[in-house]
């Protein structure tokens, strides 16, 4: 089969699967006597498993430590990695959205709310003729 029946069979481009033997994720098939590459069934089995561990989260370099287990880690440690991350991740944008949330219930949301609790909390306590009529963070 043609680079573009690849592509198509997969769900990416031609230009993707240039891409992924540029980095050595998919090796050079055989080519015919007319210069076009002759891809077999194998191809697309390792252009559609490096395409569905991209969509899962791996970079371009873990994919290919998967693919060659150059360095004897195997594909549950790798996922198992992956999906810390993502735990991870997922805790620090819910942290996020809790101190968004104070924010949003504030009745008198201005400038100076956007600065940390403690800032805001030294802010109260210098006095009145130490602020201007303008916001502190308008200052900065």
């Amino acid at each position: 089969m043609r680079i573009g029946e690849l592509a198509a069979l997969v769900g990416v481009s031609t230009r993707t699967v240039r891409h992924y033997h540029r980095l050595g994720l998919l090796p050079e098939p055989e080519r015919l006597a007319n210069g076009y590459r002759d891809y077999r069934l194998r191809d697309g089995v390792v252009l559609a498993r490096v395409r569905r561990l991209a969509e899962l989260g791996l970079s371009l370099d873990e994919i290919r430590d998967v693919l060659a287990d150059d360095r004897g880690r195997d594909l549950r440690e790798v996922l198992a990695e992956l999906d810390a991350d993502l735990a991870r991740q997922q805790d620090a944008i819910a942290a996020r959205r809790r101190r968004l949330a104070v924010l949003l219930d504030e009745a008198d949301l201005h400038p100076d709310s956007t600065v940390p609790p403690e800032m805001a909390a030294v802010l109260r306590e210098l006095p009145a003729g130490a602020r201007s009529s303008r916001s502190w963070t308008a200052r900065c």
